[in-house]
C-alpha cells in the first residue's frame, strides 16, 4: 500500500452499545470464474472473514478507479461495491471530502499489478444509476470492503437484499472505530444531531439524536429523530426488525446512518432496511 494510506491519526471514540438487534446473515459463498493470483497486501486482520474462495469467483479487468467504492471494469460496466460507503470525491467546484483520495489510492492498490478484482454478483445486480452491484474481493480472496472498512476508509452500509457480508463487515467496523482509525478520527463525520443539519441537506450522514416518537402506519414503521428525521422501515424490511424493541427506544438517544432525503416543510426522511445502519446508544448525563 502507498505511504500514508494505512496509517492514520488515532482518536479515542466511545462506541455505542452492542448492535441494535442480532442478525443470521449468509456466509461469503461463490460462483464461477477463473482465477490466476498476484501479490497483494494481506487484509486487515478484522476484515478476515470476509473472504471467499477466488477460484470460484469471475475475474474481471479494472480500467478505473472512479472513487473509493467504485470502479469502471472493461467492458464499460461501473462497479459499486457492496457493503461499504466511502468519502465523496469533490465534483462541480466541490472539495474532496476527508480521506475520499486515500480510499481511491488504497482501492488502487488492492487490485495488484493486473488491476484485476474477483466478483460475486449479488442479488440486486443493479443500482438506481445502473451501475452493476458485487462483492468484490482481491486474488486472495479478501473483500474490499471488508478492508476498506477495517483501515477507517469507509463505512459499513447495509442495503438489502444485499446483506450476505453483513456480519464481518460490521465486525470490522467496530474494531476501526474502537481503534479510532481513519474517518473515525475525523470531526467531519463525527454523528450530528438533526438540529445541526443545514436545511435541505441531503446525502450520507451519521446522526445522533433522541427518539421522539415510534409509529406503527400502513406505509411503514417509523422512527422519528429530533422531531425533523422520520426513519422508515418499509413492509419488505419489517421481518428483520422487532415492534417491542422499536418501541423501546422511544424517548433514547440512537446513532442511525444513510441517506437523507430533504422534504417539503423542513423536515428528512431516511429509508432503514437493516438493523445494523440503527444502533441505541448509552446516555452519558451531558
Amino acid at each position: 500500500m502507498r505511504p500514508g494510506v494505512a496509517a492514520f491519526k488515532k482518536r479515542q471514540f466511545l462506541p455505542g452499545l452492542a448492535l441494535f438487534l442480532c442478525l443470521l446473515v449468509a456466509g461469503c459463498s461463490s460462483d464461477d470464474g477463473p482465477v490466476h493470483d498476484v501479490q497483494l497486501p494481506v487484509a486487515p486482520p478484522a476484515a478476515a472473514a470476509c473472504q471467499a474462495d477466488p477460484g470460484a469467483l469471475q475475474r474481471r479487468s479494472v480500467t478505473a478507479v472512479i472513487d473509493g467504492d467504485t470502479l469502471r471494469l472493461a467492458g464499460g460496466d461501473s462497479l459499486r461495491l457492496v457493503g461499504v460507503n466511502t468519502a465523496e470525491i469533490g465534483r462541480d467546484g466541490r472539495p474532496d471530502e476527508p480521506l475520499a483520495q486515500a480510499a481511491r489510492v488504497a482501492l488502487q492498490d488492492m487490485l495488484g499489478p493486473d488491476n484485476s478484482v474477483w466478483l460475486r454478483p449479488a442479488r440486486e445486480r443493479r443500482d438506481r444509476y445502473d451501475r452493476l452491484l458485487a462483492y468484490a474481493f482481491d486474488a486472495r480472496g479478501n473483500s474490499l470492503s471488508g478492508q476498506l472498512i477495517a483501515s477507517g476508509l469507509g463505512f459499513h452500509v447495509a442495503i438489502a437484499p444485499n446483506l450476505a457480508l453483513a456480519d464481518c463487515l460490521q465486525a470490522a467496523e467496530r474494531d476501526a472505530r474502537r481503534q479510532g482509525l481513519g474517518i473515525w478520527a475525523e470531526p467531519a463525520f463525527v454523528p450530528r444531531a438533526m438540529a445541526d443539519l443545514a436545511r435541505g441537506a441531503g446525502g450520507f450522514h451519521l446522526i445522533r439524536d433522541r427518539v421522539t416518537r415510534v409509529s406503527f402506519k400502513d406505509n411503514g414503521w417509523w422512527l422519528q429523530l429530533g422531531g425533523k428525521l422520520g426513519v422508515k422501515i418499509s413492509e419488505a424490511d419489517q421481518s428483520r426488525f422487532s415492534r417491542r424493541q422499536l418501541l423501546a427506544l422511544e424517548g433514547t438517544v440512537v446513532e442511525v446512518r444513510g441517506w437523507l432525503i430533504p422534504m417539503d416543510g423542513g423536515w428528512w426522511m431516511l429509508n432503514l432496511d437493516h438493523p445494523g445502519m440503527l444502533q441505541p446508544l448509552a446516555e452519558t448525563g451531558d
